[in-house]
């Protein structure tokens, strides 16, 4: 981009005028195809949730919910379950993933309700015993 700039600089235009704008490539955002090094998941650290229980199920975790987790993912990633996940508002359904069995509900509604039996794990809390496709 510097040497687009500076050939339209030297065409005579205004450098003031001259606008570019970097784009570059983002790490891939694939469930369950993690680095080599990345560690097993686990349950989270600290004193065990008394909430429903959350199982992720591609991963073979089990583990109490805690309020101490302002949603789904937030566990996940204290557990060091691979996710996916870009807005963290329930706005762009990168985080939409399927429930196996039990429910949740959102501490924000989400713009669009996602497919039937997904769950925008960035914004959802369970309400029962939960597992979902993680």
């Amino acid at each position: 981009m510097d040497d687009v700039t500076a050939a339209l600089a030297a065409t005579g235009l205004d450098p003031g005028r001259i606008h570019t704008e970097r784009f570059g490539s983002r790490p891939a955002v694939n469930p369950g195809v993690v680095r080599a090094d990345a560690p097993r998941p686990h349950p989270p650290p600290g004193a065990a949730g008394t909430g429903p229980g959350v199982t992720f199920a591609r991963s073979g975790l089990t583990t109490s919910w805690s309020d101490a987790y302002a949603s789904v993912l937030e566990l996940a990633e204290a557990c060091d379950v691979p996710t996916q996940w870009s807005c963290r508002s329930g706005v762009c359904h990168t985080c939409a993933t399927e429930v196996l069995a039990g429910e949740a509900s959102y501490t924000t509604p989400p713009l669009e309700t996602p497919g039937p039996d997904e769950l925008l794990i960035c914004s959802a809390r369970p309400t029962t015993d939960l597992v979902i496709d993680l």
